[in-house]
C-alpha cells in the first residue's frame, strides 16, 4: 500500500542523490531496477503489467512491442522514450494477407 510506495520513493531519492552511486573517480555503474517495484509498474499506454528484461535493463510491453529504458535504476516510462522491439500486431478487424 501507501507505506510501500513511500519506501520506494525513499529508495529512488537515495539513488537520485547519489547515496548508492559509485565512489568519486570511478566510472558509471549501471543501476538495476528494484524488483519489488515491478508489482506496481504498468505500461502508461495499455495499463498492462510489464516484463523486466535483465539483459537489456528495460521494461517490456510484449503486447505493444515496446521497451521502456531504465536509467540509473529509474524506469523512463514516457511513451516517446520507448523503443520498438518488434512490428506491431495488425489492428483488430483488419484482414491479413
Amino acid at each position: 500500500g501507501a507505506a510501500m510506495l513511500r519506501g520506494a520513493t525513499v529508495v529512488l531519492r537515495r539513488a537520485l542523490s547519489g547515496g548508492q552511486g559509485p565512489e568519486p573517480g570511478q566510472g558509471p555503474v549501471s543501476v538495476r531496477l528494484e524488483p519489488s517495484l515491478l508489482r506496481f509498474l504498468v505500461c502508461p499506454l495499455s495499463k498492462r503489467p510489464l516484463r523486466y528484461d535483465e539483459a537489456t535493463n528495460e521494461l517490456i510491453n510484449e503486447e505493444l512491442g515496446i521497451a521502456y529504458p531504465i536509467i540509473d535504476g529509474i524506469p523512463n516510462m514516457i511513451p516517446e522514450a520507448a523503443r520498438t522491439t518488434q512490428k506491431k500486431p495488425p489492428a483488430e478487424g483488419s484482414k491479413q494477407p
